[in-house]
Formats: structure tokens, C-alpha cells, sequence
């Protein structure tokens, strides 16, 4: 067989290139002039750019053999298949270099002698089980703009949708990627471009269009050039031909069955049965009966794999969908036994149906499409007589069944798949309120000891998982137990109180579990077997599960999440779980950032060794009141006091036992002032009072109180201790240094008449 035999491949013909916008002047025998030639610059392996933009292919090299046999140099104008006969037709390139010849290219264009044969075939995706290309499955067909393909489709199925583009490369990417499900192209450059974009065994010939001769192409009237074109071919040696066509084509078999196979067996078997029937007439009864037996044999071979096939069939009436006739898998999935009672509860009435678009009204229209239209095929939602779902691929035909139309409707299960998706979609629902719950929890900013963005979250997480609570506890080191946080309770589920708590009894059989970081879960049983029943679940008669997450930090317990369901024994993908453990820890470190905040805000405006406010807050403070009290005209007052001989004391008994006197004498300060009061260390042993409300004489009470308080207390190591104090009240135009002077002023007073007693400050006729 020669190569030019074995190149029939599938449509290699779609594009040959062009890019030329001037004139060309062929050029006489052994001229340098180089003769060009328009080819398509995506076709492979024929003619096609490599990624230096150099000509290549099947065809570059046969015209640089031919251009030798003529003479003459060639050059390639590489473009899009359209522009390539447009540029031979305008006169703009001399000659095509391969195409094949058709009525409506002939009014343009002669041809030269046959270069080669080439078919084109329909490559379907292996995902179709289509049997034709007019299967409706299968629209649009992909193929070439401008090219013989498409004049094929147009004349003999003019009513067939297609898609066009440009190039062959285009159309297989575009295929590959899904966008369209079958083409038409030449084999070879079909095979070679899936083998680029995907892999040849996921597409197969559904059949071979045509079979044509591929020719070169001069403008109408160029008869000189063409002459020396034909000359060029007839002399080119096979063996050279041959050579080419190796380099570039593989000849593989095409596996398309023939067409003239099926009238072929149907002659011979026609041949055979009437041979059959002659040799039967001589023992007609003998033969009947034998008949008879494989008749009754195969009807029951069809019966039983009827019965048992894997997929659903049925048989439905054309006009009123009622079912004749149905498998074990199709009474299977509506839950029914017979024909009768499916007729009855499914195909007769509408209650076991799905909502639209999954009714039983539904159903009719698909049927009357496949009637009007043809075959169908789409996704179905089966329920049963008992309500279990089942997701079914349906594909229904119209065809004979003795000798009458009927509808015929095969499904398989796909709830499997269909629950794979619905637990991606999940997932990737999940995964978004994650990353809006992280991006909530890293803007965070509050004072509050329960921030509003963690409520937030709880929120989030709680609607999204559909859960009747969602709670944070924290690991309280001291009892063992876990103490209410934060919650967030489902519309109709009353919060549980603030002070609600999880003794150490419930939480130590999870301890354990917990430290590992791993979560647990606890359902509610008929024995209410489980502690964390009791805690968690009877407190709530609605709570019939719990999922518990651990939040840890340094090697240790810190919070738990909580969230409470209804429904008992729920399926937990571990995909799930991961991501609450995530929301669940972005939470415990935001309580975490917002405990440190907290702490690092107090040391700021709070004396380390005291606990009391330092001079700065205090000063922001007094100026405050001032402002408050010019504005209301209120009553304030000050207190400045100092402990006396505090330099012996340090001197005698040491720093530490002096720092001890400062921590007691601010613990009995505020033991002797109200909660309103403001106190602050004021510098080394001194001590600041603001008194809100307080006029002079509740001034100088508060004071004496106070000095007594200090006089009668033994302090460790070193006994009894006395302050000094001096009050001072505000007065209209007061400042704060003024109001600090005049107390200051007042407590020197005390000092200098004596110590441990107080002084008033001066008070002017505008003092109230």
C-alpha cells in the first residue's frame, strides 16, 4: 500500500494561510523570485508556524520539493484558512498550496492534479454516546469558516447548527476545554492537535464524512503557472512522497465501521435467511418446533436482562406517559412492586412528585418534546412512595415497539455524584463565611469584655450550620469547669443565663480529648447515657447532638465552642469539621489579641505597683470633671495626700517593705471612697482623690475618714504608718493645677502643723 493510500485519514483540510496584501508577480522557470504560496498557518501536521514563526508541515516540505522541480524558490504566507483563498482569489499570492476543489471555489480558482487524498471525519467527545451527528446532543458542530467541511454540512445537513472558527487549533482548544462537544476535521490534524490540547482517546470518530482529492490552487486564468504546477507533480517520485508523508503522518487505522458494511451484512443476511428458509421447507415441523425453543430462549434472555439491568427502563405510553412496562430498577426507585401500583401513586397523580421543575407536569413536557423534537436527555429528581430522593440522568426515544410508538426512558443514578457536588458547594459556602468571619475578627476593635464581633461570629456560624445554639465557653483553670462567654441562640431559643457553667464532672471525660485539639461529639440516647447529655442536652429538650470544638494556646485548654442541634446522629464530613476548627481558633485568638489589648491599655493608664490610675489618666480625668463641672455648675472636690516620714520607712526597713505600705495604703483608699471616686498615685508616696458631687465639709469627712483608716492600720513589717491630707474645692475659673496647688498648699499645712491630720485649702465666696 502506498503512503499516499494510508494519508486518508479524517478531514485534513480546514486552513490554509495567507498574509500577504500586495500583488504577486509570478515569475518565469529558474527565476530567483520566490513563488509564494498561501497556506493556513494552524494546521498540523499539513502547514502550520512553529514557535519561531517558521513555516513547517506535510505540505511546507512537499512545495519546497516542487519549487526544486520548477525552479523556483517558495515562500509560505502563513494565516487563518478564510484568508487564504481570499488572498489566492484577489490575485494578492499566486498559488494555494492545498485545498480541495468544489463548485463554488471553481468560479474563482483552477486546480492542478490530485497531491493527495484526504478524509474528513466527526470527532465526539467519549462522553457522548451519540450514534449520529444529527443528535441534537451534539450542537453545535465545531468546523472551519470558509472550508470544504463547511460546504459539505451546508448541502447535504443543511439543517444541522454549527460553530465556526477561524482555525483548527482554535476549534480543538475549544472542544477540549468543553465549549463544544463534536467537530469536523481532517483525522490527521484532528489527532495531532487533541494529542496537543488533550489526549486522542478522550474523542472518537463518529464517522467519516468524505472522502476528497487535496489540490493546488492558482486565480481563474492562470494556465502557464498551472501547467508548470502539474508538470512539478507528475514528476515528483513516489519514494520522495512517500518520504515526506512518513515524516509527518502515522498512518493508524481509522476505527469507524464502513458504510457500506451495514448494507453489505443485511444483503448476505437476506442471502442467508432465504438459504435458511429453502433449506427449512424440506423439514418444516421438525424446524418449527426448534424455532419455537430459541424464539421462547431469547424472549426470556431479553426478559431477564431487561429485569436486571443495572439502569432504569421503562415503557410509556406516547400520548399519556402511563407506564406498559418497567424493570426491577425502575419499580426500585419509586419504591413500588408492580406496573399497577406505579401507574397508580407515580404516573396517575402528582403527590410523590418533586416541586417544579421536577413535577409530574414537567415529566408530560418532556415527553411531548421528545414527540416534536426527538430524543432528550437531562438530570431528574425521583422521589418514592416513602419520599426518598434518588438524582437520575434520563435519556428518553421514541421508537417502535410491536409495532406501535412508544416512549422509551433510561435512567441511571447520579444521586451519588449529585451529593458530591451539593458537599463541594458546602464546603466552598463554608470556606466563604470563614474568610468573612476571619476578615470581621481582624478589624475587631472593642472595650467591651464580650466584644460584638465574636457575638457576630457566633451568629455566622450558628445560621450557616443551622444549629438551635452556638456557644463559647472558657476553661476556668481554678474550678475545671467551662464558664459562659459568649453565645448566640437560634430565633425561639432562649439564650442560657450569664453565669451558666459546665462543672469539671461533665468536661474531665473529654479532657483528654480536648488537649489532643481533636473535637467532640456527643449525641443524645435513649439510656442518656453520656454526662455531657445531661449538661448540655437535657437542659434543652429541642438539643439532640452537640459538636464540640477545643480551642488551645500554650500547650493548654483556653476555650471551647459549642453547637447545638436537633437532629441526632448528623453525618460530620471531616472537611466541615476542619473549617469550624479554624473559625473556632481565629475566634480564641481574637479573644486572645483582645485580652492583651485590654491589659496593655491598663498599664498604660495604671500605676504596676498600685493598681491605681498613674498622673497622665488622672490629669485627662480631673480635666474632664472641671469641664463637666464649669458646664452644670456641679460641686467637685480634691484630695492630696502624702505619707509622712516615707524616707525613714524605705531607709529602715527596705524598698520591698516600703513598696508593700504603697499596694496596702491603696487597697484601704478604696475601701474608704465610693465607687465614684477616682484615685490615683500621684508621684512616689503620693496619693490623688477626685470627688465628684462633693462640697468642702464632704470633702474633709471623706479625708478624716480616710487619715483614721490609715492610723489604725498595722502594716506587715512595718506597723503603723500616718498620711498628711489636703482638700481643696472647685471654684468658677479653676484649673487643674489651680485646684491641685490650692490641696497641695493645704497638705504642706498639715505637714507643717504637725503631720496625720488634714487641711482645707482657701475657699473664696465663689466657691459652691
Amino acid at each position: 500500500m502506498s503512503p499516499i493510500t494510508l494519508l486518508k485519514f479524517s478531514g485534513l483540510l480546514a486552513a490554509l494561510t495567507l498574509s500577504a496584501t500586495s500583488l504577486v508577480v509570478v515569475a518565469e522557470p529558474g527565476s530567483k523570485t520566490p513563488l509564494v504560496i498561501s497556506q493556513d498557518h494552524a494546521w498540523p501536521p499539513l502547514a502550520f508556524q512553529n514557535r519561531d514563526g517558521e513555516p513547517q508541515g506535510l505540505l511546507v516540505d512537499l512545495w519546497q520539493v516542487l519549487g526544486k522541480q520548477m525552479g523556483q524558490p517558495v515562500e509560505f504566507r502563513l494565516v487563518d484558512w478564510p484568508q487564504t483563498i481570499e488572498q489566492v482569489r484577489s490575485g494578492a499570492v499566486p498559488v494555494h498550496g492545498g485545498l480541495i476543489p468544489s463548485p463554488e471555489r471553481a468560479r474563482t480558482l483552477d486546480f492542478s492534479r490530485e497531491i493527495l487524498t484526504l478524509e474528513a471525519a466527526v470527532f465526539v467527545s467519549t462522553r457522548y454516546r451519540s450514534s449520529d451527528l444529527t443528535d441534537p446532543a451534539l450542537a453545535p458542530l465545531g468546523v472551519i469558516a470558509g472550508s470544504y467541511e463547511l460546504e459539505y454540512l451546508r448541502e447535504h445537513y443543511p439543517d444541522l447548527p454549527v460553530r465556526e472558527y477561524q482555525n483548527n487549533t482554535g476549534l480543538v482548544a475549544s472542544a477540549t476545554a468543553g465549549t463544544i462537544s463534536a467537530f469536523v476535521a481532517d483525522y490527521p490534524v484532528g489527532q495531532h492537535l487533541l494529542a496537543r490540547f488533550s489526549r486522542p482517546e478522550n474523542f472518537h470518530v463518529l464517522e467519516i464524512l468524505y472522502e476528497r482529492p487535496l489540490v493546488a490552487a492558482v486565480p481563474k486564468g492562470e494556465t502557464a503557472l498551472l501547467e508548470r504546477i502539474n508538470t512539478a507533480i507528475e514528476t515528483l517520485p513516489e519514494d520522495e512522497l512517500s518520504r515526506i508523508i512518513n515524516r509527518w503522518i502515522h498512518t493508524d487505522t481509522i476505527e469507524v465501521t464502513p458504510r457500506w458494511l451495514f448494507p453489505a451484512l443485511v444483503g448476505i443476511t437476506a442471502l442467508l435467511v432465504l438459504l435458511f428458509i429453502l433449506l427449512y421447507m424440506r423439514a418444516l415441523r421438525r424446524q418449527r418446533t426448534r424455532l419455537r425453543q430459541e424464539l421462547a430462549e431469547r424472549s426470556e434472555q431479553f426478559q431477564v436482562l431487561f429485569e436486571n439491568a443495572a439502569i432504569s427502563i421503562m415503557v410509556h405510553d406516547r400520548e399519556t406517559a402511563h407506564v406498559l412496562e418497567a424493570n426491577a430498577r425502575a419499580l426500585e426507585s419509586y419504591g413500588v412492586p408492580d406496573v399497577e401500583t406505579l401507574n397508580q401513586v407515580a404516573f396517575g397523580s402528582a403527590t410523590i412528585w418533586a416541586e417544579p421543575p421536577y413535577s409530574l407536569a414537567d415529566m408530560h413536557d418532556w415527553i411531548t418534546r421528545v414527540r416534536e423534537q426527538g430524543p432528550q436527555r437531562f438530570e431528574w429528581l425521583t422521589c418514592s412512595v416513602d419520599g426518598q430522593p434518588t438524582w437520575e440522568d434520563v435519556f428518553l426515544r421514541q421508537m417502535q415497539v410491536c409495532g406501535q410508538q412508544r416512549i422509551i426512558s433510561t435512567a441511571i443514578d447520579i444521586t451519588s455524584r449529585k451529593e458530591a457536588e451539593a458537599r463541594l458547594q458546602r464546603q466552598l459556602e463554608l470556606e466563604e463565611v470563614v474568610r468573612k468571619i476571619s476578615v470581621t475578627l481582624l478589624v475587631c476593635q472593642s472595650d467591651e469584655a464580650d466584644p460584638p464581633c465574636v457575638v457576630y461570629t457566633l451568629g455566622c456560624l450558628g445560621e450557616f450550620m443551622q444549629s438551635l445554639r452556638c456557644t463559647l465557653f472558657r476553661y476556668n483553670d481554678d474550678t475545671g469547669g467551662l464558664d459562659l462567654v459568649s453565645q448566640w441562640a437560634a430565633p425561639g431559643i432562649p439564650p442560657k443565663e450569664a453565669d451558666f457553667h459546665i462543672p469539671a464532672v461533665v468536661l474531665n471525660p473529654y479532657y483528654t480529648v480536648f488537649l489532643k485539639g481533636e473535637p467532640v461529639i456527643v449525641s443524645a440516647n435513649e439510656d442518656n447515657a453520656h454526662i455531657l447529655e445531661h449538661a448540655l442536652i437535657a437542659t434543652d429538650a429541642d438539643i439532640r447532638e452537640v459538636l464540640a470544638l477545643p480551642i488551645l494556646r500554650e500547650g493548654g485548654l483556653k476555650e471551647v465552642l459549642i453547637l447545638s442541634f436537633s437532629e441526632m446522629y448528623r453525618h460530620w464530613p471531616h472537611t466541615d469539621i476542619q473549617l469550624l476548627q479554624v473559625a473556632a481558633d481565629m475566634i480564641g485568638g481574637t479573644l486572645a489579641r483582645h485580652k492583651l489589648e485590654q491589659e496593655l491599655q491598663r498599664q498604660a493608664s495604671h500605676d504596676s505597683l498600685t493598681g491605681l490610675y498613674n498622673r497622665r489618666n488622672f490629669e485627662a480625668l480631673l480635666l474632664h470633671e472641671l469641664e463637666r463641672a464649669t458646664r452644670y455648675r456641679r460641686q467637685l472636690a480634691l484630695i492630696l495626700l502624702d505619707i509622712d516620714h516615707f524616707k525613714t520607712v524605705n531607709d529602715r526597713f527596705g524598698h520591698n517593705a516600703g513598696d508593700e505600705v504603697l499596694r496596702q495604703l491603696a487597697v484601704i483608699m478604696r475601701e474608704q471612697t465610693r465607687d465614684s471616686d477616682v484615685l490615683a498615685r500621684w508621684g512616689g508616696e503620693e496619693f490623688i482623690i477626685l470627688l465628684p458631687e462633693t462640697d468642702l465639709d464632704g470633702a474633709l469627712q471623706a479625708a478624716g475618714a480616710l487619715r483614721q483608716a490609715v492610723a489604725d492600720t498595722r502594716f506587715p513589717t512595718v506597723g503603723q504608718v500616718t498620711v498628711s491630707l489636703g482638700v481643696s474645692t472647685y471654684q468658677s475659673g479653676d484649673t487643674p493645677d489651680s485646684l491641685i496647688k490650692r490641696a497641695d498648699d493645704a497638705m504642706y499645712q498639715a505637714k507643717t502643723a504637725g503631720r496625720n491630720r488634714v487641711r482645707p485649702g482657701p475657699s473664696g465666696s465663689s466657691e459652691y
